[in-house]
């Protein structure tokens, strides 16, 4: 009989001696379990990374045994141990064991369930944790009276500090909760000015939402783990802000907003020290995402936006165009438009993959040298030597070919 994950993390939940780690795994097994509270939908959807703990090198023995008594497959590597979970939806199939020192909960928190409480107002650093913990765990009860600090000391976090706690955050299974609660505490209109300023920002008849609520909701329909796509579905529309202008009829439109995003993306990239390359294409992404296909794209425009959009980066911006319909409050269908795109594409490289006449082993220039003039008896040769390729009649090899021109010239000449 095969054991399930939440069999595995059961017997680590018993093993573990830590407090924090016991509670961690309970909270992870949550989104294992076959029965019980039934999370959100569309947060079982949403991939979310590995589970990673700190523990001793004892408690990582401990822990491994554990696993392997239930028959987990048990790896390990240099400086981690590695755990591995039957495949169970789109959650993550391994827990990490390092003894690196870090912690998930603060110190202060007292645990209960499916809730964490402060009863004392919380540091920039907790915040930040429990930011983290909630994006991951979007089923628990997060309650905080307050910062402890200044919200304008977010800016001595130093930037490895940022860059991890943003990135735990946006990978989460709902990266929303965690941005909500920096929201509660006043610090994500320090981190995120540019988000916190859609609020109340109405939009038109194709959004349900305001351009705050918007963005929110569209990170949480971003559901592959892709960092860039993720990012780029929380910033795609912070252009809209400088660009809005409301018309007599109560709407809004935002024109080139997708160009002041792209230019916007950048500094808050650096602000929250995202990887620079990650940063690029999080440009890349919120510049392109505004394209509309039509029947009326001819093969030429579509090889344009091909050239502009490489077929490698579709996937993603496809991905943002649906995170973006997502936060519209729009139906998750692939879109039809989208799907005759795909269409279109591979129509143009089935049409590029088909055999030519320049394909040929041999050209003008080497019937020229055979004492052919440049006349339309050499586009006839050209067609020729074409046919009897495509029929499989000639090798396309410049020996075979140059050989099939000597023959048909003698001929000729005959």
């Amino acid at each position: 009989m095969t054991i399930s994950a939440a069999e595995i993390l059961a017997a680590l939940t018993a093993a573990a001696k830590s407090t924090e780690i016991k509670q961690l795994l309970v909270w992870e097994k949550h989104w294992y379990e076959p029965e019980g509270e039934n999370p959100d939908p569309d947060d079982l959807k949403r991939e979310v990374e590995h589970l990673r703990l700190s523990v001793s090198e004892s408690e990582i023995t401990e822990l491994a045994a554990a696993a392997a008594a239930v028959g987990a497959v048990v790896k390990s590597a240099t400086n981690e141990t590695l755990i591995e979970l039957p495949h169970s939806a789109r959650q993550p199939q391994k827990i990490l064991l390092t003894p690196k020192t870090f912690s998930w909960i603060p110190a202060a928190a007292v645990c209960t369930q499916n809730k964490i409480t402060l009863g004392e107002a919380v540091t920039h650093r907790e915040a930040l944790q429990l930011a983290v913990l909630s994006a991951r765990f979007p089923h628990i009860e997060v309650t905080v009276p307050g910062l402890a600090e200044d919200a304008a000391a977010w800016e001595a976090m130093p930037a490895s500090a940022r860059r991890v706690a943003f990135r735990g955050i946006i990978l989460g299974r709902k990266p929303s909760s965690g941005l909500r609660l920096l929201d509660q505490l006043g610090l994500l209109e320090r981190y995120l000015p540019e988000i916190t300023a859609g609020r109340h920002l109405t939009q038109n008849r194709f959004h349900a939402h305001d351009i705050f609520e918007h963005l929110l909701r569209s990170v949480d329909g971003a559901y592959d783990l892709n960092e860039p796509v993720r990012w780029a579905a929380l910033l795609h529309d912070v252009g809209k802000v400088p660009t809005r202008v409301e018309g007599p009829n109560g709407e809004a439109t935002f024109h080139n907003h997708e160009m002041y995003s792209a230019r916007m993306a950048v500094p808050i990239m650096k602000r929250l020290a995202v990887p620079i390359a990650i940063g690029q294409k999080v440009k890349f992404l919120t510049r392109n995402h505004m394209f509309h296909y039509t029947d009326e794209w001819s093969d030429k425009a579509v090889r344009r936006f091909v050239k502009k959009v490489p077929l490698e980066e579709l996937q993603d911006l496809i991905s943002l165009r649906l995170a973006d319909r997502k936060g519209s409050g729009k139906k998750t269908a692939f879109p039809k438009a989208l799907q005759k795109l795909i269409g279109h594409i591979d129509e143009i490289i089935a049409k590029e993959k088909e055999f030519k006449i320049r394909d040929l082993a041999i050209d003008g220039h080497t019937l020229m040298e055979l004492g052919m003039p440049q006349s339309r008896a050499m586009g006839d040769m050209l067609k020729f030597l074409f046919e009897e390729v495509k029929a499989n009649r000639l090798e396309n090899s410049a020996e075979v070919l140059t050989a099939a021109v000597k023959h048909r010239l003698a001929e000729n000449k005959t």
